[in-house]
């Protein structure tokens, strides 16, 4: 019987979503694996308003082929609980924190972000902004502690509101 074998971009990313790092943000509430179904990774990120407590949770896709180079692209996501992968969400159609909003427009690219993938292209963001684009030397916890700061900052917005 032939052994599977497991493509090395495969191995990369399961490493990193079993690393502390990684593994102190779900112990934190701050993000879970709904599932992996390479080369798709299926999260939801879960925000919170330290003042009131307010928690704003979304999720997100993150189709990893090639990882780490070259990175995530990152869609934003609706994962229904009864179903098997879930389907793009709709940009939001409401107020929001700028950099949410920002972030989750419609424009054609994916998550408009210079660390995913579509974006960093777009008008050369990655090189104008190296400090947020992704290489690969960082790690997914990379792209997960932005998606969280960018959840967190629509809570804090969310519970600014009456």
């Amino acid at each position: 019987m032939a052994e599977q074998i497991i493509p090395p971009a495969r191995r990369t990313l399961e490493a990193q979503l079993g690393s502390a790092r990684f593994l102190a943000g779900v112990e934190a509430g701050r993000w879970e694996i709904l599932t992996l179904a390479w080369p798709n990774v299926y999260v939801r990120v879960i925000g919170k308003d330290p003042d009131s407590g307010r928690t704003f949770a979304h999720d997100f896709q993150l189709e990893c082929s090639g990882y780490p180079d070259p990175g995530p692209q990152i869609e934003r996501w609706s994962f229904a609980d009864n179903a098997t992968h879930g389907q793009k969400a709709p940009s939001p159609s409401t107020p929001g924190a700028p950099g949410f909003v920002d972030a989750m427009k419609e424009w054609g690219g994916g998550f408009y972000r210079a660390w995913s993938r579509g974006a960093a292209t777009h008008n050369n963001w990655a090189q104008l902004r190296r400090d947020e684009a992704w290489h690969p030397n960082r790690s997914i916890v990379f792209i997960m502690e932005n998606l969280y700061a960018l959840v967190t900052e629509q809570a804090v917005w969310l519970a600014s509101r009456p």
